[in-house]
């Protein structure tokens, strides 16, 4: 059996597309979950505002970095947690040494600050849930 690593890591990089983005934070309104959306939404949006001054930021690893923490809090079940966390390993590993994406480790830290930022933002505004 032949495997391509590389065509496996460029469909992990889907799970950090814009698409899967939308599809994650419609699914979190749908259930009127506003404050993980709130999180999503202000993680990315951190990023994309550090991404404007650091130049050459993975945007792919950012996205799936926060939307494994994220939709890992919203769905509370270990056994989620420990599927996104593999496959966002999986993906990650992939796109440093079969796809050799720069920078990526630098992404994952500042989509990490992001995501803690957007909590850390949420607490003094007192977001409540549907």
């Amino acid at each position: 059996m032949n495997v391509n690593r590389q065509e496996i890591s460029r469909d992990l990089m889907g799970l950090g597309s814009v698409p899967f983005l939308v599809i994650v934070v419609v699914r979190v309104a749908m259930v009127g979950n506003f404050l993980e959306l709130f999180h999503i939404v202000a993680a990315v949006l951190l990023f994309g505002l550090v991404g404007i001054w650091w130049k050459g930021l993975h945007f792919h690893t950012a996205r799936l970095v926060i939307l494994a923490i994220f939709t890992s809090i919203f769905y509370d079940d270990r056994y989620y947690t420990i599927f996104a966390m593999l496959l966002a390993v999986a993906a990650l590993y992939g796109f440093v040494r079969y796809l050799k994406i720069p920078n990526v480790f630098t992404s994952l830290g500042i989509a990490l600050a992001c995501s803690l930022g957007s909590y850390l933002i949420s607490l003094p505004l007192n977001l409540k849930n549907i």
